[in-house]
């Protein structure tokens, strides 16, 4: 996926182009696009420099609600929070490919009928359940840890430059809202294998690394370093899928840090990813709970509730009043004092399909155009990175039946691996 920038951005176009080739004669040559398709040929800095929050000119731009109502239940201004065609009405990102659909739902039906229904009755984690490889990606969740973080080039390089913790703060929030947009995929990623790894960059030159360093519970670790060291974002996450009625929830548990060159860190965790339309009906993803963000230095933090307004069925049949996309959030940046007083920073507003507000500027908006920095894969690497993968590999050349063969191996040689773990331990 490459990156386009504002038209208002200017590249710069006598780049010693040889000079360049020199310096990344070991990488993989970086291509950009601007907006008019044309091929922009390094990462640009003026990206960060041209970057500025605009003025939000639309009133009532700090109230979560999509359209405003006065006393005489008349609707007033409407505020679409810039929300992409993409997003279902009431809320969340709805899949179209109705071919895709309909095969997943086939073998989903199977996957029931072998569980003898028990996969109603109670809340099921797909953690335990062996599932064909038509339901999966060519790709490991080791590489698809990097989808949401694709923005931190961007925003978390131009958060380290701020001196201002509160400025950081939004920043980083806007880094990490910007990029659940990029999680929402029909296909599943293969499990990781113990002990299996990944390695890759950004365009800009930021390294990446993930390793799967527990089998059960599975944890992932993964970082990003920084080409110039201003910013190192690590952490730790368990995924958790549960499949709850004709539902499934998807949590990433714990937490990821951003340590910054000056000394300062800010922790955050992720919403709950919710996708329902699993065997029947439309079939849409969206964010639920919250996500927290810290800076324990400054004694700042902040609490996103995403989807703050649900409504259920009933409700949504005999409301007069329209209702509030599910895509939505809210909160408030707080700080607090040396006597624990609380103050409020500003508000934050937003939709994760649209923009996200900070008072009356945005930081990110989907149609603005800023897109996620492209990532490279790197070929020099451990024998244990996922990409020698046999499963991953017999999917991507299109062989199911060997694909499926390999990922039974595979599980039967961890499952066996574990064992042998745990008889050692006594």
């Amino acid at each position: 996926m490459s990156v386009q920038v504002e038209s208002n951005i200017q590249v710069n176009k006598n780049t010693n182009k040889q000079k360049k080739t020199k310096k990344r004669s070991k990488r993989k040559p970086l291509n950009f696009r601007n907006e008019d398709g044309k091929m922009m040929k390094d990462f640009d800095p003026k990206i960060l420099e041209s970057f500025k929050p605009r003025q939000v000119k639309v009133r009532n731009s700090r109230s979560i609600k999509i359209s405003s109502y006065n006393k005489n239940n008349k609707k007033q201004v409407k505020d679409d929070w810039g929300r992409v065609p993409q997003c279902h009405t009431n809320g969340g990102w709805i899949y179209k490919n109705n071919e895709i659909i309909k095969n997943q739902r086939g073998i989903v039906w199977e996957v029931i009928k072998n569980l003898a229904g028990n996969i109603f009755k109670t809340e099921k984690d797909l953690a335990t359940v062996t599932l064909p490889v038509t339901l999966f990606e060519p790709r490991s969740y080791l590489h698809r840890i990097f989808d949401s973080l694709a923005f931190a080039p961007l925003f978390l390089k131009l958060a380290a430059q701020q001196k201002d913790p509160a400025e950081k703060m939004k920043l980083v929030i806007a880094c990490m809202t910007a990029g659940l947009h990029q999680t929402v995929a029909q296909q599943k990623p293969f499990n990781p294998i113990l002990g299996e790894t990944f390695q890759g960059c950004f365009a800009d030159g930021s390294e990446v690394f993930a390793e799967q360093v527990c089998h059960h519970p599975p944890i992932s670790a993964y970082e990003i370093i920084d080409k110039d060291k201003l910013y190192h974002l690590h952490g730790r996450l368990t995924f958790k899928c549960k499949y709850k009625g004709y539902a499934i929830d998807g949590h990433s548990h714990g937490t990821t840090t951003v340590d910054f060159a000056d000394g300062s860190k800010i922790t955050y965790t992720f919403p709950i990813l919710h996708l329902t339309g699993v065997v029947m009906g439309d079939r849409i993803v969206e964010y639920v709970s919250t996500a927290t963000y810290n800076d324990p230095i400054n004694n700042l933090s902040c609490e996103l509730t995403f989807n703050p307004e649900p409504q259920g069925w009933i409700k949504s049949i005999f409301s007069t009043q329209e209702q509030t996309p599910s895509d939505m959030f809210n909160g408030q940046i707080i700080q607090k004092d040396k006597k624990n007083k609380e103050k409020v920073v500003c508000e934050v507003n937003g939709s994760w399909l649209g923009r996200i507000d900070f008072d009356d500027q945005t930081y990110w908006a989907l149609k603005r155009r800023l897109r996620p920095v492209e990532f490279f894969q790197y070929k020099d690497v451990l024998l244990s990175d996922c990409q020698f993968r046999e499963d991953l590999i017999e999917l991507r050349n299109g062989n199911l039946d060997k694909s499926a063969i390999q990922k039974k191996k595979l599980e039967v040689k961890q499952r066996r691996d574990a064992t042998l773990r745990k008889k050692a331990r006594k």
